[in-house]
Parts: C-alpha cells; sequence; structure tokens
C-alpha cells in the first residue's frame, strides 16, 4: 500500500498540560463529555480501514459478497462517493480466498495493541493527506488511548468513525458505526441475507470538495 507524500501528525499538547491532568485527577471536578457530531462528506472518497483480528468475516460468508455488503450499507447510510476497503491481517495468515479482488491489503506486524493501531495509523494519515475532506472509517478493536490525539486532529478535515471510543474522545461515538459492525455478527440473515438477493451497483464518482458535508444525528 503506498501514498504520495509524507504526512506530518498535529499533535495536541493541551492534553499533555499538568494543570489538566491535575484537574482530571479532582474527584471534586465534574466533567461530562458533549456528543460529538457524525460528519458525512457524502460525495467525496470514502476509506474503510479494517482490522479482520477484531472483525473476522462470519463463518460461511463468502468473503467477496461481504465486501460487497459493505458497501452497499456505505452507500445506504449516505457515503455517495467513490468506495474502498483497506483490509488488514496478521503476518503470515492467509487471505481469505477472493478478497483480493475487491479489497486493498497489508500485513500488522505482530505485537501488542498500540504496535497494531500504529501500524495502521500511518496509512491513515498518509491516505487522509492525499483526501482532504474525504470519509476515514476504522474498524478495529486495538484503538488506544495514546493514538486518540492524532485521530482527534483527523476529525477537523475529514468525517472520521472509529468503531471503539471512550466518552472523553473528541470523535463521534463508537455506535456511529454500527450499521457495518452489526454485520459481523449477522451471518446469515438481516441486511447480509437481503443484500445477496438484491446485489445494487456501487456508483463511483466523488471529489474531494468540503462542499456538501452533512451532520447526522
Amino acid at each position: 500500500m503506498s501514498f504520495p507524500q509524507p504526512f506530518d501528525m498535529v499533535m495536541d499538547e493541551g492534553m499533555t498540560d499538568p494543570l489538566f491532568t491535575e484537574m482530571m485527577s479532582d474527584p471534586q471536578f465534574t466533567y461530562k463529555p458533549v456528543p460529538t457530531p457524525v460528519l458525512i462528506y457524502e460525495n467525496a472518497k470514502t476509506s474503510v480501514f479494517w482490522d479482520m483480528a477484531g472483525y473476522p468475516i462470519p463463518n460461511g460468508v463468502d468473503p467477496v459478497l461481504f465486501c460487497g455488503v459493505m458497501k452497499n450499507a456505505l452507500v445506504n447510510q449516505g457515503y455517495k462517493g467513490e468506495l474502498s476497503i483497506y483490509l488488514y491481517v496478521d503476518t503470515g495468515e492467509l487471505l481469505p480466498n477472493g478478497l483480493e479482488t475487491c479489497v486493498e491489503f497489508d500485513f500488522l506486524p505482530e505485537g501488542d495493541d498500540y504496535a497494531r493501531i500504529s501500524s495502521m495509523l500511518v496509512d491513515i494519515s498518509f491516505w487522509a493527506l492525499s483526501y482532504p475532506y474525504s470519509n476515514i472509517i476504522v474498524l478495529s478493536k486495538n484503538i488506544v488511548r495514546g493514538t486518540i490525539v492524532a485521530f482527534e486532529s483527523l476529525y477537523n478535515t475529514h468525517g472520521l468513525l472509529l468503531s471503539k471510543t471512550e466518552p472523553d474522545w473528541l470523535v463521534p461515538g463508537e455506535r456511529s458505526t454500527l450499521f457495518l459492525t452489526s454485520l459481523f455478527e449477522d451471518p446469515t440473515g438481516g441486511q447480509l441475507s437481503t443484500s445477496s438477493q438484491k446485489q445494487r451497483k456501487i456508483q463511483g464518482g466523488g471529489g474531494t470538495s468540503s462542499q456538501g458535508a452533512k451532520r447526522v444525528g
């Protein structure tokens, strides 16, 4: 997987301010997170970064069909531009048969959760720089606090959804990805069986304009 140019992530130094840390640790301090709106750039590019270790394809489901179901779910949710899926598997693991025809894929190094999501974040950051005002969806159960500042900075210029969040993170909550993550829990019925009967053509196109962004919910 390659991207045209490097990206220097902007880190928010305020999150490491000693005064901020002291205030948050005070038991008398009341903090109520404010939900972050979901933004969708409807006609822009959308990319899903998918760690299959946390979200494996359901047993007995054709991998290519499953990718088609995911893309249909994205279209139904309002993502009308060009769609792409980047799949991550463990080093040495075989790619499910046929998936190379509908996704780009890469291998993740062995290591802890931080190493795993950090490796994905490099690709996500390059993609974000190449396509501003586009949509990024991350399906991973290894999104750790040490990387959240980088993701929060992407929310300023992208429609960003993460499948694992905490209430104080300045990104939309993980419930915003249920339209995708629920597919992994429904291998035989619901959307999956419906989509297998009604294959709809995914329309390409899209651009990188900031125009057309909408808030959802």
